[in-house]
């Protein structure tokens, strides 16, 4: 008896604890903020939309996940291990999109976003949950961009206005100096006569000054052939002499080296015959050295590789005698051994080749080698000899052009002075003539200069008698435009101070509030979003009072046997009802209890809440009881999917059709009515309890028709009659086993 009513209230309190507030332990639940944005920078302000996005999670209070700042590869961890429940990536692009609005290019536009993943291991609505606080932040976030752009157009209001007084200005100004601008053309055109009158004398002087600076010109320009053609000789005499001159130097400069070098090289060379000599001795005595050594070893070489060769093959031999050993059969053991000092004879004597060949082959490198000495040492010796023969002839012809070449030196140092001297006189030459050449073309382009002048004047002249004409009649013209422009301007200034009303201004508090009312124009006022926990309460009492229900069925002795029962069947029903209606209103008294403790209705309400469990309980006994009196197993089926089908409708509203037209025909509908209107504050309070009635009617009916149909007898053969241990209910409440 006690499990039948510990386990109602430790399975009610365990989901009444769990579905109270669920909100208040969202804190224990961890998720992760990924920020790659890259912040970007408009008129030299930095916008990092992406930080400011992950800070409103991070920081977000009340409610709301515990959100932790982290890396996309640490994200991607924790929610493969469940450590995080959601994880929200802001791109690198956020910050960019997010303002692309303001972009010179509207057709590049484009909507920010993050992307939101749910763990696959989180619970069922963490996903739900998760996505609605993001799209908060999100919203909050929009919020404070609207709030921005439309600050900067208020802004942009008062501003456009104080601007427009101050054109208004400026146009009033413009009307003052344009009407000084019409007064000033006035006295234009009375000067503008009075030049026309002196071009005209003017342009008869400029003509005669055109015709004598033709004539000078012409005089100059001869002069100036003359003086070119002088200095044209002068220069190129000039340059030859420089030549000559450089030349003298670099052959005096030479000759000097030559000399100084053949002298050094006579001192150096004057022992050379003698050393010349020594070394063909010493080269001599090392080739007969060479010579002799190899006379020596090279016959015996040939004989240590004729030796060499003449070695048998021991490869050969060794494997003769491994073939011999592999013939041998017994005794096996000697065998065994002889065939194993065979191989290694064998390995021996392959290894003995093989040093055998290398030897061999660094004898025949040391015979070639001494040979090839012998014969490179006396080239050697010849080469020296013929050099000593040849030294003294060199050494004789070294001290004669060393006494040449100091005569040559001193013949090219008096030829350099003479050439320098020349040099030096043609050089003032043609610097006289080149001075005279260009004072003739100075000369020649001055005059050139004049008479064009001269003759520009005159046309000048003659185009300034024609302008003055043109101008003092365009001087008419500009008087009556800024007469007009005088006019227009007093127009302009009228309509901008017009404007300047039009367009509105506001203060920055009247700007602040404008701003927050058009970025949000629209808020939603919510109510009953609160008390979760009541809504959760009313489908987890009822469902517990069901299952205690079916506990007690299950755990029910067996009572009396209705085929024995002698008085009426609602007295054998009220009989076996007694027991598992006590249970149930014990069940609904620490179930009411325990409710209270975490829903703290109040005495009036919480007595209202027990009288509800009291009646839902002692339906359920008797619905669940009628069900397995009736239909036995099928009967427990249907009592085992009555639960789940309750908890199904009370988790969500979007279910299947089927499943919710099926909820409400089911006994726990009425109940969650009942009970929610006193934990939650609900309708249908009233509704909820008729249903409760009604199917405590239709299961007191059903129970009294399913015993009155056991109480008849039906003949059975002994041998097939014996007990149920599973089948209860009815039949063992009262007592019958059925065949």
């Amino acid at each position: 008896m006690s499990a039948v009513l510990l386990v109602p209230v430790l399975a009610v309190g365990v989901l009444l604890a769990a579905f109270h507030a669920p909100a208040d332990q969202l804190q224990t639940v961890t998720a992760a903020v990924v920020n790659g944005d890259e912040p970007v920078e408009r008129d030299g302000q930095t916008i990092p939309l992406g930080r400011e996005l992950a800070a409103e999670l991070v920081a977000h209070e009340g409610d709301g996940y515990h959100w932790i700042l982290t890396d996309a590869a640490d994200a991607r961890a924790g929610l493969a291990s469940g450590a995080y429940r959601v994880t929200v990536t802001i791109p690198a692009n956020f910050s960019k999109a997010a303002i692309s609005t303001g972009d010179d290019d509207p057709s590049a536009a484009e909507r920010a976003r993050v992307d939101v993943t749910a763990s696959r291991t989180a619970a069922g609505v963490d996903p739900v949950v998760s996505r609605t606080i993001t799209d908060a932040a999100v919203t909050a976030l929009n919020h404070t961009v609207v709030a921005t752009y439309l600050d900067n157009v208020y802004l942009g209001f008062t501003t456009l206005h104080d601007r427009l007084g101050e054109a208004a200005d400026g146009a009033g100004d413009l009307a003052g100096g344009a009407d000084q601008l019409a007064d000033g053309n006035s006295r234009l055109v009375v000067g503008l006569g009075q030049l026309a009158d002196g071009s005209v004398a003017l342009s008869d002087g400029t003509a005669s000054l055109r015709s004598g600076a033709g004539r000078l010109a012409r005089g100059t320009a001869d002069l100036s052939d003359g003086a070119s053609q002088l200095a044209t000789g002068t220069a190129s005499l000039a340059t030859g002499a420089d030549q000559l001159a450089t030349g003298a130097d670099q052959l005096a400069d030479g000759t000097g080296q030559l000399s100084t070098g053949l002298s050094a090289l006579r001192k150096s060379t004057a022992d050379l015959p003698g050393q010349t000599r020594r070394l063909a001795d010493g080269a001599d005595q090392v080739a007969d050295g060479n010579e002799q050594l190899a006379d020596t070893v090279v016959p015996l070489a040939n004989r240590v590789v004729t030796g060499i060769d003449a070695l048998p093959d021991l490869t050969e031999q060794a494997e003769n005698a491994r073939d011999l050993a592999e013939q041998c059969e017994t005794p096996v053991e000697v065998c065994q051994r002889l065939r194993d000092r065979a191989d290694r004879l064998v390995e021996a004597a392959e290894r003995g080749e093989s040093a055998r060949d290398d030897v061999r082959g660094q004898v025949i490198e040391v015979r070639d080698g001494i040979a090839d000495l012998a014969v490179g040492s006396r080239q050697v010796a010849d080469g020296t000899a013929e050099l000593a023969d040849q030294t003294p002839a060199l050494v004789s012809a070294i001290d004669q052009a060393a006494t040449g070449a100091s005569t040559l030196d001193t013949a090219a140092g008096r030829l350099a002075d003479g050439a320098g001297d020349l040099s030096t006189g043609a050089d003032q030459a043609a610097s006289g003539a080149a001075a005279l050449r260009d004072g003739t073309r100075q000369l020649t382009k001055g005059a050139d200069q004049l008479a064009d002048g001269a003759a520009q004047a005159a046309e000048g002249a003659e185009q300034l008698s024609d302008g003055a004409g043109r101008a003092d009649d365009a001087g008419r013209q500009l008087a009556d435009g800024s007469r007009t422009l005088a006019d227009g301007a007093d127009d302009l200034a009228g309509g901008l101070a017009d404007g300047r009303d039009q367009v509105p201004t506001y203060t920055d508090e009247e700007r602040e509030h404008l701003t927050d009312i058009a970025a949000t124009p629209v808020a939603a006022t919510e109510h009953g979003f609160g008390d979760v926990g009541g809504l959760a309460a009313a489908p987890i009492i009822v469902i517990t009072l069901w299952l205690g229900a079916l506990a007690i069925l299950l755990t029910n002795p067996a009572g009396a046997n209705p085929l024995t029962w002698r008085g009426a069947t609602w007295r054998l029903v009220l009989a076996g009802l007694r027991r598992p209606v006590l249970l149930g209103l014990a069940q609904a008294v620490v179930i009411t209890a325990t409710a209270e403790a975490f829903l703290r209705l109040g005495p009036v309400h919480a007595l209202a809440l027990l009288a509800v469990d009291g009646l839902i309980s002692v339906v359920f006994v008797v619905v669940t009881t009628a069900l397995v009196t009736a239909f036995g197993d099928l009967g427990r089926l249907i009592c085992g999917l009555v639960p789940a089908v309750a908890l199904a409708n009370a988790v969500v509203s979007g279910v299947p059709g089927a499943v919710a037209t099926a909820g409400s025909y089911l006994p726990t509908h009425g109940p969650v009515l009942a009970v929610r209107a006193l934990t939650a504050h609900a309708g249908l309070g009233g509704t909820g309890v008729g249903l409760t009635l009604g199917w405590l009617a239709l299961g007191s009916t059903a129970l009294l028709m399913a015993t009155t149909a056991q109480r008849t007898a039906r003949p059975v053969r002994r041998e097939s009659v014996r007990p149920d241990p599973v089948r209860r209910g009815p039949a063992g409440v009262f007592g019958l086993r059925s065949g």
